[in-house]
């Protein structure tokens, strides 16, 4: 799919600092994002992949606006994410909505389900007549049962619960929905489920999606595109339908290789493509930061940081010396 991006982040940095002393003065700071260039494409599923720790529920955060970027610039539908303030920022929750990784803690287990999923609605002034029949028909999209309405959260299995959350996010009629790890405290048949509803969803609605998971089987699977993260940064961006077989940066590689193999046979006979901790994120290595942990390292990885470049005309891009074309 080839059409306009709804959200362009360009070189956005994030860190925390880390203050002493009566006068709170800065001592260290903490790089949790380093650098990160995507576009989220209007109409796809864009995956952001990567280990825990690396940044993914930074940037989700940053982008609805719960955080702000220490540098850089994001864009949505153009316009840059500083103008959004006031008004601006409730129209821009109606265009963006979040659903979270823990189905058990993400909703409020006071409130009846229809007042959680109508909530949203309140505060827009929606008529309570048309609530109702809003509430009724998003619990019929999502397939829980009508009477769902007057349930409270823990009545409800993680599943069930996870579909009140997307119900949630969806009952405002979002452009852009970011998932962060939304099927992982999940059971695998239930995880099925619900991706398939997501994606059943995602054109009822007419949705774009930003999909975060450290699951790169789901990712190949149910991602249009597919970015993975290192240390703060994209590594490379592959077709989904590719990764599986095209991914090519070595950390990306490491990755595929630690995927788990059902046949017992097969496991002893995959070498173990990179060793060594991930770097502390408040002195980062110089040049590309997987060099110290990458097995084909020169010198070079050790000095300059390596561009995002284009390997082919699929949509596939990497930042890497070594597979960077000539």
């Amino acid at each position: 799919m080839d059409g306009p991006n709804i959200i362009e982040i360009k070189n956005v940095k994030k860190y925390f600092p880390i203050t002493g002393g009566v006068l709170k003065t800065e001592k260290a700071r903490i790089n949790v994002l380093n650098g990160v260039d995507l576009s989220i494409t209007e109409g796809e599923i864009t995956g952001l992949a990567g280990e825990s720790g690396c940044g993914k529920s930074t940037l989700a955060k940053i982008l609805m606006k719960l955080l702000a970027p220490s540098s850089g610039e994001i864009l949505f539908d153009g316009k840059p994410f500083s103008d959004i303030r006031g008004k601006g920022k409730r129209l821009f929750y109606e265009n963006v909505q979040m659903i979270f990784q823990d189905p058990y803690s993400s909703l409020n287990p006071r409130l009846k389900v229809k007042d959680i999923i109508g909530e949203m609605l309140r505060i827009r002034n929606v008529p309570g007549a048309e609530e109702r029949s809003r509430v009724r028909k998003i619990l019929y999209d999502i397939k829980l049962d009508k009477n769902s309405v007057n349930k409270y959260p823990h009545e409800f299995s993680g599943g069930q619960r996870q579909r009140i959350a997307i119900a949630r996010a969806l009952i405002v009629n979002p452009r852009l929905l970011i998932a962060d790890e939304p099927v992982s405290a999940l059971d695998l048949s239930t995880q099925d489920k619900i991706l398939e509803l997501l994606e059943e969803l995602k054109h009822k609605y007419n949705l774009t999606i930003l999909f975060i998971s450290h699951d790169l089987n789901l990712m190949a699977d149910r991602c249009n595109r597919v970015a993975v993260m290192y240390l703060g940064r994209i590594v490379e961006i592959v077709p989904g339908r590719h990764l599986m077989k095209s991914g090519t940066h070595p950390y990306v590689k490491a990755l595929l290789n630690s995927i788990p193999v059902s046949d017992p046979s097969k496991r002893d006979n995959r070498k173990k493509l990179i060793t060594g901790e991930v770097p502390d994120p408040e002195n980062l290595p110089g040049g590309c930061y997987f060099n110290p942990r990458c097995p084909e390292a020169i010198l070079r990885c050790r000095i300059e940081q390596p561009p995002m470049v284009p390997l082919n005309e699929k949509g596939h891009y990497v930042s890497c010396h070594l597979r960077a074309p000539a």
